[in-house]
């Protein structure tokens, strides 16, 4: 029997593109339940927000939520301490999607020496990247002044694109749409090495209630891929959910912005949530993979793609697209 509401938390509002859509799209009503949402830090609904940054994973383990929309490193942490109950079972992004806007005296990625850099977080899938990124790009971190970094956004992104306009830094990295947001105010984007990388979407899970609900997991997993379907494949309806329920969070103030928002996410979405191995191996390098209490533990330890094999090996996906071919994930970057 499925169960006939999932609670799904998402670590971040960034997450929240393909989430609003999967919940207000009708796909998981398809699959036998109910998607109620909560993001880390925000009040939605009028409810109070779910808890701090800190709070994700004891709520996920106690049960207050079936489901984490992220948590990509403290996973291998508790794995390394001997408790097992975290799995990841889908991957729905292998691309980072944040975005490098700077200002006019910044034409390659080493003229961003010497000056400030605007970052929103310093979470290793985030800033860690970033810095992975611009080092590929051969920029001498030592002589970039990284600023802002204070962890989970107490500017927005707005906000910060207005400061670098106005000449209080040279560069700043946001997500989408906030490149597009930058560019009307006179910035442009600077292409940086692109590195693929866990981020946004993990679908987290307590393995032992996975074990116990396993009908209802192939049901969820069913509907994600459902979701990201109807992302791909129907812009006019994803962008009225969008406008309707993300645009006032971001303040977002155009439907240019929405669908500039809604280009980026349907390019990077995966047909077929796996996670790809290049991936993996970078956001696991970006923060345990250095740690020696933790880097014992394999990359892949914390992943059971089991529940999705299911449902691709029956077809459902590639009936979806109309075939294997049509269902293909995008493509990464192969340097890492």
């Amino acid at each position: 029997m499925v169960k006939p509401q999932i609670k799904l938390l998402c670590s971040h509002i960034s997450h929240m593109a393909l989430h609003f859509v999967w919940r207000d799209s009708g796909v998981a009503q398809k699959h036998g339940f109910e998607l109620k949402v909560a993001v880390t830090g925000w009040k939605l609904n009028g409810e109070p927000p779910p808890g701090s940054w800190n709070d994700r994973a004891p709520q996920l383990l106690d049960g207050a939520f079936d489901f984490l929309s992220g948590l990509h490193h403290e996973t291998y942490i508790y794995r390394a301490r001997g408790d097992k109950r975290f799995v990841y079972l889908a991957q729905a992004q292998n691309d980072w999607d944040d975005r490098v806007v700077v200002s006019a005296e910044v034409s390659t990625p080493r003229d961003l020496e010497g000056k400030k850099f605007w970052v929103t977080t310093n979470a290793p899938c985030v800033y860690g990247n970033l810095r992975h990124a611009l080092k590929l790009a051969d920029v001498d971190l030592d002589r970039v002044e990284f600023v802002g970094l204070t962890g989970q956004g107490s500017r927005s992104a707005r906000e910060i694109m207005e400061s670098v306009a106005r000449g209080d830094a040279s560069a700043a990295s946001v997500d989408l749409p906030f490149d597009y947001i930058g560019e009307q105010l006179g910035m442009h984007r600077l292409e940086i090495p692109s590195v693929p990388v866990i981020h946004n979407t993990t679908l987290c899970a307590n393995r032992e209630w996975v074990v116990r609900n396993e009908e209802t997991t192939l049901a969820v997993l069913r509907s994600m891929t459902e979701a990201i379907h109807f992302f791909k494949t129907q812009r006019d309806k994803s962008c009225e959910i969008l406008a309707e329920r993300l645009a006032p969070l971001l303040d977002l103030r155009s439907f240019d912005e929405v669908e500039h928002l809604y280009d980026g996410w349907a390019s990077l979405l995966s047909p077929k949530p796996y996670p790809h191995p290049l991936a993996v191996w970078n956001v696991y390098d970006l923060d345990s993979g250095h740690d020696p209490d933790v880097n014992f533990i394999g990359p892949f330890e914390i992943w059971d793609l089991s529940y999705l094999r299911t449902i691709d090996d029956e077809g459902f996906i590639d009936q979806l697209y109309g075939g294997a071919r049509e269902a293909a994930n995008p493509p990464v970057n192969a340097a890492i």
